[in-house]
């Protein structure tokens, strides 16, 4: 490291991409918060092709704030090559900050090497529409429950619900215990849609949409718009509760190779979820790597589908080809297909149309053979058999790529002692 002169201070870094790099910015960041009272910034790219980004802000220095601007500078490669300090051009000429500035630098180096972190209690919230998820559920390093375990309509299958996902996350501090949380429940929300077989999905809490509200149990003569959002329901919780404290304990009933869920039953996690989620983490990083991209598709296909069922299908067969990729003695997703559903009178039919028709038809072409932008006939008082067939073989479709999913995750699966792959006994130990 290196330190020059007069009107600003450089250090040289040459950091490579890679963790370590992502340790010592993250710790840059959280100090910069932690010190900047305020601050404004860009980034972009220079005339010389290097990145930079910068922040400029009043930084204290001897209970006095100074002006200054920080700047950090990138290669093409993605090298971080150094970060430099200097003073805002609106502020009087003064020396005594390049000290001060440069110890900043040192400390956060000292941090980024001690890998100094903290734990945070976060929550992460996601909705559904369907039933009520049945009780609180202690996976591997996260609390997933119902917000409100006291609805009072837990059996419609129209209504939205809310689920948290309460985690301790070691973190540099606040702002980066947040980012870290969301990053960990994206990636379990898409795990979770995938063994629930439904759609999670964030709120966007800027929008305002159109509504009936209800007055005096009476719907009002007009519809008014809205904020979407969810609060005043549940525990605020601020730390992680105890089992069964503020929901009762899920009953892990649930079946993996359900395609939906039954009339008069709660959603529950089949009674492998934990035992599945640990053998994914624990796999080679190829398999890891395609379990996750299968389920992020998965969840895009479960969430879009709603109100696209061509689109909702052919992320289904882009998750199962993603999937694939963790097979090396399948050579795409019809020989995967193969290998993990039971074999069909018409199994090549449907693999021809779903790789076909569904997947290329709709991404290169724009089809949307489930017939979205077709005339609806369904009120029809005489049904048309071709109406009819078109909905048996997309019911077929959808369970042919559900069952080699779930028979390849099963293979994920070691064997209990009992030869039982059940996880009963495991439910409900600590995340």
């Amino acid at each position: 490291m290196s330190a020059t002169a007069k009107l600003d201070m450089k250090v040289d870094l040459n950091l490579s991409r890679g963790s370590k790099q992502r340790l010592f910015l993250d710790n840059l960041n959280s100090q910069l918060r932690a010190r900047t009272a305020g601050y404004s910034g860009g980034a972009g790219y220079r005339a010389d092709g290097l990145f930079e980004s910068s922040v400029t802000g009043p930084f204290l220095v001897d209970q006095e704030q100074v002006p200054l601007i920080w700047r950090i500078v990138k290669s093409p490669d993605g090298t971080l090559l150094f970060v430099e300090a200097e003073l805002s051009n609106d502020a009087p000429a003064r020396t005594d900050w390049e000290h001060a500035a440069y110890e900043f630098i040192i400390s956060v180096f000292s941090a980024a090497l001690s890998e100094r972190r903290s734990k945070f209690f976060r929550r992460v919230f996601f909705n559904y529409i369907g039933v009520q998820l049945d009780g609180e559920y202690w996976l591997p390093g996260l609390r997933f429950a119902p917000a409100w375990p006291d609805d009072d309509q837990p059996y419609s299958i129209v209504s939205e619900r809310v689920i948290s996902m309460d985690m301790l996350v070691d973190a540099i501090d606040g702002m980066d215990a947040t980012a870290l949380a969301e990053e960990i429940a994206r990636r379990q929300a898409a795990r979770i849609s995938l063994l629930l077989n439904v759609g999670l999905y964030r709120t966007t809490h800027a929008q305002t949409r159109w509504v009936i509200p209800v007055v005096d149990d009476h719907p009002a003569e007009k519809s008014q718009r809205f904020q979407l959002g969810f609060f005043g329901y549940g525990s605020q919780l601020t730390e992680l509760p105890k089992k069964g404290s503020v929901s009762p304990l899920g009953q892990y009933a649930g079946s993996l190779a359900a395609s939906n869920s039954f009339l008069g039953q709660l959603l529950s996690l089949p009674p492998q979820a934990r035992r599945i989620l640990r053998a994914v983490d624990n796999a080679a990083p190829a398999v890891t790597d395609s379990f996750d991209r299968g389920a992020r598709l998965h969840q895009v296909a479960a969430v879009v589908g709603q109100q696209f069922p061509s689109v909702g299908l052919a992320y289904r067969v882009a998750a199962v080809d993603a999937i694939s990729k963790a097979d090396p003695t399948c050579k795409g997703f019809s020989d995967f297909v193969r290998k993990f559903a039971r074999s069909r009178p018409n199994t090549d039919v449907l693999l021809d149309y779903l790789w076909g028709t569904v997947r290329s038809g709709h991404f290169h072409a724009g089809e949307f053979p489930l017939g979205e932008f077709d005339t609806n006939r369904f009120f029809d008082p005489l049904l048309d058999p071709d109406s009819l067939e078109q909905s048996r073989i997309h019911t077929m479709c959808f369970e042919l790529t559900r069952e080699a999913i779930v028979n390849w995750i099963f293979e994920l699966l070691p064997d209990t002692p009992d030869g039982n792959q059940g996880d009963n006994a495991l439910g409900h130990d600590n995340a």
